[in-house]
């Protein structure tokens, strides 16, 4: 005799891809708003009149 599936193995299983999705998405976040950082702080070199705004770049 073999028992039928536990109902909560599904459940288990969209919570794992759920989780797993917010952490592709804070990890995107993450880059993004440093994307957009260093962006910015380009922008604001550029705007000052600096020509030398890719040296500045050293966090790459």
């Amino acid at each position: 005799m073999t028992q039928p599936p536990d109902p909560g193995d599904a459940g288990r299983g969209r919570a794992l891809a759920a989780l797993l999705f917010l952490v592709v998405l804070v990890v995107a976040c993450v880059w993004l708003a440093g994307v957009l950082r260093r962006e910015s702080a380009r922008e604001d070199c550029l705007a000052s009149g600096r020509r030398d705004c890719d040296v500045m770049r050293s966090d790459r």
